[in-house]
């Protein structure tokens, strides 16, 4: 039987059935969870109380907890208070918090030129789009009242601006709102291939990424800050924007509702975001 055994000074050691039918020691250091479709449910709540009990569990073992979303760390912190001590790979990994920060640790510099070539492209196709800058989201006067809802929801910290283009070289990524994100995901993997990489976010979203950011490029900069080995976390995810952070981990737990390419590659299925699985699978793992 195959035993995979991972040890730091601060982790929490369990066994646990790998879904493959191989038993796996881990030792957990670190949580990761995406927010949309994973962590939350479909009306954007949780179980708060439920959560608490966990996460006392978590400081007790000396687990660290990190939310990594595509959404603002102004929307993703609204779901948390200081005292839960969370960290935050925001809009896919380009923006990092460490716990209590105000202000990213870690924050792309634009490229200038970049952000000029996408916006054009998606101009010219009248998309529904957000772009992302180190001040916050920008989205075009065109934009009816529910294109504005949509980014808004995710976005708080936005502006509407008449021309997107006069602040192109400010622009460091971009997510939309899609009927098919998989079309958009392979014409534009094409037309921006080497200035921005295209992944579907969601059944109706897609991202834009600069090159070599991603949920598990957030995680890397996070463990060698604390000094922990991916080898020891667990990360939760639902869909293709959450597919480096899950093959960078020690542990990989896929969503019921992931689709069933993301489930083939993780190390369990958790019951769906619906059923809190999330919460389910870590009352299990962490120690009581």
């Amino acid at each position: 039987m195959l035993k995979r055994t991972w040890r730091t000074p601060a982790g929490a050691e369990l066994i646990i059935t790998h879904r493959r039918k191989a038993e796996l020691t881990v030792r957990i250091s670190l949580v990761a969870v995406d927010m949309d479709g994973t962590f939350l449910r479909p009306d954007m709540t949780y179980d708060r109380e439920r959560f608490l009990r966990l996460r006392q569990r978590m400081r007790k073992a000396g687990v660290r907890f990190v939310v990594a979303s595509g959404n603002q760390y102004w929307q993703l912190r609204s779901f948390f208070e200081p005292a839960d001590e969370v960290a935050y790979v925001a809009e896919n990994g380009h923006f990092l918090y460490d716990i209590g920060d105000e202000a990213p640790f870690h924050a792309p510099a634009p490229r200038r030129g970049a952000g000029r070539l996408m916006v054009s492209a998606l101009e010219e196709r009248g998309l529904t789009y957000l772009v992302s800058t180190p001040d916050g989201g920008l989205v075009p006067s065109r934009f009816s009242e529910q294109d504005l809802a949509w980014a808004r929801r995710f976005f708080p910290r936005m502006r509407v601006v008449d021309d997107v283009l006069e602040f192109a070289d400010d622009i460091v990524k971009a997510t939309l709102q899609l009927e098919n994100p998989r079309a958009f995901v392979s014409e534009f993997q094409a037309l921006l291939e080497g200035e921005f990489t295209a992944v579907v976010a969601g059944p109706e979203d897609a991202d834009l990424n600069a090159p070599g950011y991603n949920k598990a490029f957030g995680l890397e900069c996070l463990s060698h800050r604390w000094g922990v080995d991916l080898a020891e976390a667990v990360a939760f995810g639902d869909s293709y924007n959450d597919l480096e952070m899950l093959q960078a981990v020690g542990l990989s737990v896929a969503m019921a509702n992931a689709p069933q390419d993301i489930r083939d590659i993780a190390d369990r299925v958790a019951p769906s975001n619906s059923e809190d699985g999330v919460l389910g699978i870590l009352e299990e793992l962490l120690p009581r």
